[in-house]
């Protein structure tokens, strides 16, 4: 038997995530320890399973969504995207006045038509990224580990790592490794696996953090800014700025 999506429901943008989870870890609780999903939760007045739901990109009810946002200090149209926020400010202006302004309707429907157009200019890019990335996995790989170690041997000149010295081709596998799961996030637009894979240790972690740090950072800086506008490398430059910040942390 299928089951019908409820209507009345919404997910955070690409974007949003990124601000859920910064919001969430500059916060703490009433014990002054980090904001866990299940502090959050007893916040946001639901259970624990509703919040990391959100968290990873998923379908919640509307009005729990908003909860969730409403107790890290956000707003919804920091979150949710462009057509989830018109939606909500929409349903929220119908249900607040049923007026029969013809002419507010037209404002509405305009503005839900730039929104969605937007949102197709933001699908298209991620399959231009996903494109670029498979055709280009290969090298961009090998560029950025020979980057990252040189920069290592430059600040470290008097410093043998039997663990670094030469071994690109070996790095470089390393590093196509995170881009393959860019990838996958990208394709299916969430960022479930991203945070899986980080909890899971199934990305490498096989030496100094700070090089794959650097590597990734030669990637988002001298290839994707030179490949694509920035409007255009939004949602791949948000993969990678959220790996390179979260490797020394959770790694």
């Amino acid at each position: 038997m299928n089951k019908k999506r409820n209507r009345d429901s919404v997910s955070a943008s690409p974007e949003g995530i990124m601000r859920l989870k910064q919001a969430r870890a500059s916060q703490r609780d009433d014990e002054g320890k980090p904001l866990s999903y299940e502090r959050l939760a007893v916040k946001a007045k639901m259970t624990d399973r509703t919040v990391k739901r959100f968290f990873s990109g998923k379908r919640v009810d509307r009005n729990n969504a908003i909860a969730i946002i409403q107790a890290l200090g956000l707003r919804p149209e920091d979150v949710l995207s462009p057509e989830e926020s018109l939606v909500l400010e929409s349903i929220e202006q119908i249900q607040a006045e049923d007026t029969g302004d013809s002419e507010r309707a037209g404002e509405l429907i305009k503005g839900l038509e730039t929104a969605l157009s937007e949102f197709k200019k933001r699908e298209e890019a991620s399959l231009q990224a996903m494109e670029w990335l498979k055709a280009n996995r290969k090298a961009l790989s090998q560029e950025a580990a020979e980057a990252a170690l040189r920069k290592h041997y430059d600040q470290n000149p008097n410093n043998v790592d039997t663990d670094d010295s030469g071994d690109i081709e070996v790095f470089s596998q390393e590093i196509r490794k995170y881009l393959q799961l860019i990838y996958y996030c990208l394709e299916l637009g969430s960022w479930e696996l991203m945070d899986r894979a980080i909890q899971e240790l199934k990305i490498p972690v096989n030496r100094d953090l700070q090089l794959y740090v650097d590597a990734l950072d030669f990637i988002k800086n001298h290839k994707v800014s030179l490949s694509f506008a920035p409007e255009e490398a939004k949602e791949l430059t948000l993969f990678l700025d959220y790996i390179i910040k979260t490797i020394p942390i959770r790694l």
